[in-house]
């Protein structure tokens, strides 16, 4: 049994450090990183953008080149760099962007999850696509990630509150015998660390508030 932690990151130029689990402690890399873009996106936009200027254009000459082009569906393997955040990269495609639709980003999202659980990884970052895409199509890709990890998003918070942008991350655990399935889990436990697989989502400043807020669930009673 795999106890899975998710949380959502803000997109910026910090995640060339790695991530960290709280704030203030030291970043550290990431086993496997996923970036999601678009078949008619040229230049590359957020952290495949950012790897792509760490790394001198690295990315953009493989697209020059047709090595991978963005298709929808398509995955591609490349090995990390001892200055990047990540040391296996996969470059997901999404195919073009006007053809992507809330249940095709969905599908987009679990596909991932599978193939990132056959490369076993240690922990998972997994980078949504920047720069103008719609809010349902960034609640899609997150709730793809979640069910593909076999555990479920919780009853939505009022609008109010899951527009607000709350600084404080919020992670949602919880334990899946077999990832993927729809069996509903249980909310992990202290268990076994070895066990414990992290997931980074990567979310645009604009979109990072409320899927942090639609992670984790309504807001609850204030304790006596």
């Amino acid at each position: 049994m795999t106890a899975f932690e998710l949380r959502i990151e803000r997109l910026g130029r910090g995640l060339l450090d790695g991530v960290a689990l709280r704030e203030g402690e030291p970043r550290t890399r990431v086993d496997l990183g996923v970036l999601a873009f678009f078949a008619d996106e040229r230049p590359l936009r957020g952290l495949a953008a950012l790897v792509d200027w760490r790394t001198a254009g690295a990315l953009s000459s493989l697209l020059r080149r047709g090595f991978c082009t963005g298709v929808a569906h398509e995955l591609v393997l490349l090995p990390g760099r001892h200055d990047l955040p990540i040391e296996r990269i996969v470059l997901l495609g999404l195919g073009p962007r006007a053809d992507l639709d809330p249940d095709g980003a969905r599908r987009a999202a679990l596909d991932m999850v599978a193939m990132a659980l056959r490369l076993r990884p240690r922990d998972v970052l997994f980078a949504l696509p920047s720069g103008g895409e719609e809010r349902e199509l960034a609640e899609a890709l997150l709730a793809g990630v979640v069910t593909g990890l076999g555990g479920e998003l919780p009853a939505p918070a009022s609008a109010d509150t899951a527009e607000s942008d709350a600084e404080t991350a919020i992670a949602r655990a919880w334990t899946s015998s077999e990832p993927g399935s729809s069996a509903d889990p249980g909310i992990a436990g202290d268990g076994d660390p070895a066990e414990l697989c992290r997931w980074w989502v990567v979310a645009d400043e604009r979109h990072a508030g409320r899927l942090r807020r639609l992670l984790g669930g309504p807001p609850r009673a204030a304790q006596p």
